[in-house]
């Protein structure tokens, strides 16, 4: 049960990054990176992304998630492994 619960959380997170990545990435094309500041590109950013506050916040909160829940399943599939070799 906790696998299946941890796969779901596992694609949820992946799922938040995702969403997180395009409502603070800027949709419109703009040339020349190279020229502009990086506190320039940051005011850009807030100004032209669909939801900039709100998709950084899923973007690393889905991250830190994707991260814990990967160890989580790691884990239970080692020990799993560990389970079956000792009751062979």
């Amino acid at each position: 049960m906790g696998s299946k619960i941890g796969r779901f959380i596992w694609v949820l997170s992946i799922v938040v990054t995702i969403v997180g990545l395009f409502l603070q990435t800027i949709l419109i094309p703009m040339q020349d990176f190279d020229t502009i500041s990086d506190e320039e590109l940051k005011r850009i950013q807030m100004e032209v992304a669909i939801n900039y506050p709100l998709g950084r916040a899923m973007l690393y909160g889905g991250l830190i998630v994707f991260f814990c829940s990967s160890v989580y399943l790691i884990v239970m599939f080692i020990r799993r492994l560990v389970t079956k070799k000792v009751g062979e």
